[in-house]
C-alpha cells in the first residue's frame, strides 16, 4: 500500500507539471499571436501587409497568366507565318499574274488572318513576340496586383485564364478591404502628424496664446471654487453645524472671470490653440503632388507635361481610364524597369494616403465650420446646455 500512494503521488505530480508546461506553452502561444495580431494591425504593420500582399499577389498573377501569354504568342507568330506561305502559294500558282484573281484572292487570305488577330488580341495578344517582351513580367503582375486592391483599374493588362479571373476576385475581396484599411489608419496618423506640425509653425503669437492659456486655467479653476464655495454659513459636512472659518466671497475679478467668451474658433480645451488647417493648404498639397508626378512621368515616358498631370490625377483619384499607364519602360523587362516601378508603386501609395490624410482634414474643418454656424444661427446648440 505505500508503494502504491507513493507511484500514484509521483505520477499525479508528473501529471500536473505535464499540464501546468502544456498550460504554459499555450498561453506563450497565445500572447505571441496577440503580439503578432497587433504588430500587422499597426501603421507599419498595415504598410508591410500592403506591399506584401502585392508582392504576393504578383508571384501568382505572373504563374497564373505568362504560360498563356506565351502560348498565344506563339499562336500569333505561326499564323502569321502560315498565311505569308499561303500568300507566295497563291502568287506561284498563278503563272500568269491577272490581277483580278490575285487581288480577290489575296484579299479574302488578308481578311482570315485579320478576324484571327483581332480575336487573339482579345484573348490577351499585345502585338509583341515572345523574344520581345512579356506583359505579365513580374514588374507587370505587380502593377497589376496593385491596381487591383485599389481600384483603379487600368485595364491595359487583365487576366484571360479561368483560373486567373477566379483568383482575381478572390485576391480584391480580401486586398480591397485591406487597402481601404490602410488609407483610414495612414491617412488618421498622417492628419493628426500634419496638425501637430502645422501648429508649431503656424502659432504667429506665442505669447498670446500663453497668456489667453493661463487665463483660461485660472478661469476654469475659479469657475470650480464658485461652484464649490456656495454663500451659506453652515458647514458642507454638517449642515446644521455654523462653519467657524469664514468662507471667502468671490471677488470681482473672479466674477469677471465668468464672463470670458469661449470661442472655439481660436481656443480649444481650454486655451490651446486649435490646429486650424485651411482647406485650400490641402487642395495645394494635393496640387504640387499631382505636378511633381507629371514631371516625374512626362521624363520617364516620353509625354508631355499635361498627359503627365492628366494620368497622375486619373491614377490618384482611382478613376483610371487606361488610356494613358505606365508603358514599356515599366511593364516590360527593360533595363531600369524594376526601379521604376517601385517607385511608381511607392508614388500611387504615398498618393492615395496623401489623399486620404486631406479628405480627413478638409471634413473636419467641414464639420467644424457648419457646427460653429449652427450654433451663431442657434441650430446647433452647445455642449454645456445640452448637458445641463
Amino acid at each position: 500500500m505505500p508503494l502504491e500512494r507513493k507511484r500514484s503521488s509521483r505520477r499525479s505530480r508528473k501529471e500536473v507539471h505535464y499540464l501546468t508546461e502544456k498550460r504554459r506553452h499555450a498561453n506563450k502561444c497565445k500572447t505571441c499571436c496577440r503580439k503578432f495580431t497587433a504588430l500587422m494591425f499597426s501603421h507599419v504593420g498595415l504598410c508591410g501587409l500592403v506591399v506584401g500582399y502585392s508582392i504576393m499577389g504578383a508571384f501568382a498573377f505572373r504563374a497564373l497568366e505568362a504560360p498563356y501569354e506565351e502560348e498565344k504568342a506563339s499562336e500569333v507568330t505561326e499564323m502569321r507565318e502560315q498565311t505569308v506561305k499561303r500568300l507566295w502559294d497563291i502568287t506561284y500558282n498563278y503563272n500568269v499574274l491577272y490581277r483580278e484573281n490575285w487581288t480577290k484572292t489575296v484579299t479574302s487570305e488578308i481578311q482570315d488572318f485579320q478576324s484571327a488577330l483581332i480575336a487573339a488580341v482579345r484573348d490577351g495578344y499585345d502585338g509583341k513576340g515572345v523574344e520581345a517582351g512579356q506583359q505579365w513580367s513580374f514588374s507587370g503582375a505587380f502593377l497589376y496586383s496593385l491596381t487591383v486592391i485599389t481600384t483603379i483599374g487600368y485595364g491595359n493588362i487583365a487576366a484571360k485564364t479561368n483560373l486567373g479571373k477566379v483568383v482575381t476576385i478572390l485576391y480584391a475581396i480580401v486586398g480591397i478591404p485591406l487597402m481601404f484599411l490602410y488609407l483610414t489608419n495612414i491617412g488618421d496618423l498622417l492628419a493628426k502628424s500634419f496638425k501637430y506640425i502645422y501648429r508649431r509653425l503656424c502659432d504667429c503669437k506665442p505669447e498670446e496664446s500663453r497668456r489667453r492659456y493661463r487665463q483660461a486655467k485660472h478661469f476654469h479653476v475659479h469657475h470650480i471654487l464658485l461652484q464649490d464655495n456656495v454663500p451659506n454659513s453652515h458647514n458642507p459636512l454638517e449642515p446644521s453645524i455654523p462653519n467657524k472659518f469664514p468662507i471667502p466671497q468671490p471677488t470681482a475679478e473672479e466674477i469677471k472671470m465668468e464672463a470670458i467668451p469661449d470661442d472655439p474658433s481660436e481656443e480649444e480645451d481650454f486655451g490651446k490653440p486649435r490646429a486650424n488647417v485651411p482647406i485650400t493648404l490641402c487642395l495645394a498639397l494635393i496640387t504640387g503632388y499631382i505636378c511633381g508626378g507629371a514631371f516625374l512621368f512626362s521624363l520617364w515616358e516620353g509625354w508631355n507635361y499635361l498627359d503627365g498631370a492628366y494620368f497622375c490625377f486619373v491614377t490618384l483619384s482611382t478613376i483610371g481610364f487606361g488610356d494613358l499607364v505606365p508603358g514599356d519602360t515599366v511593364v516590360s523587362g527593360t533595363t531600369g524597369s524594376q526601379e521604376k516601378l517601385v517607385i511608381c508603386s511607392l508614388y500611387v501609395l504615398g498618393g492615395m494616403a496623401l489623399i486620404a490624410m486631406c479628405f480627413n482634414l478638409v471634413q473636419e474643418e467641414v464639420i467644424f465650420k457648419v457646427t460653429n454656424l449652427g450654433k451663431r444661427l442657434g441650430i446647433v446648440k452647445d455642449s454645456d446646455d445640452s448637458d445641463d
